[in-house]
């Protein structure tokens, strides 16, 4: 599977979140994970100093971390990754705002950030073992977990807006048939 092929990465995500209820819980929680990340990078100053833009975004952790997602995402899928900028940049804007607030619901943002984030974590694993039936993809492949699943959820939901049709397609039958032959080899094994 190669880091950089759209098509490999997306075939290996969605053999883990096929479920609808999986992928609507992964469509809000996927974010969320992300964003209460960001609002921690946001306090990790890398001494690049400062630019016109810092008033949105400052040169810090969650910048960087965003700006690198988002160019990764281009790469691997030009239009779509393009599309999703402004909603990445966007996190990491309200990321540095929540993390500069003195206090959240009588709670430092840090610790808000932190109730979000293990939430968002525990609604996800609910997902995939009550809907999916199947531990997460973090468990073989954390790289993708970690950094391609944000841009996978944006994805499945352009594909649901009509996005490249015939390759989701393509992509499904790929998936169905993945599904198939795991399910027959869990079969086999319990017998």
């Amino acid at each position: 599977m190669g880091l950089f092929s759209f098509e490999d990465q997306l075939f290996q995500y969605g053999q883990y979140h096929n479920n609808k209820i999986n992928q609507y819980i992964h469509i809000v929680f996927v974010p969320t994970i992300l964003w209460s990340a960001l609002v921690w990078l946001s306090q990790v100053d890398l001494g690049l100093g400062h630019w016109s833009l810092d008033y949105l975004w400052p040169l810090n952790a969650a910048f960087v971390v965003t700006a690198a997602y988002n160019l990764y995402y281009i790469v691997l899928e030009p239009v779509a990754g393009t599309m999703y900028a402004p909603i990445l940049f966007t996190l990491c804007h309200f990321a540095n705002t929540f993390a500069a607030k003195d206090e959240v619901f009588n709670l430092s943002p840090n610790m808000a950030a932190l109730l979000i984030h293990v939430t968002s974590w525990i609604f996800q694993f609910i997902g995939h073992g009550a809907a999916e039936g199947r531990a997460p993809a973090l468990l073989d492949n954390l790289v993708q977990a970690l950094v391609l699943a944000p841009f996978f959820v944006w994805v499945e939901v352009l594909f649901m807006f009509g996005y490249r049709p015939a390759f989701r397609s393509k992509l499904q039958k790929r998936i169905d048939t993945a599904l198939v032959e795991l399910k027959k080899a869990k079969n086999r094994k319990a017998q």
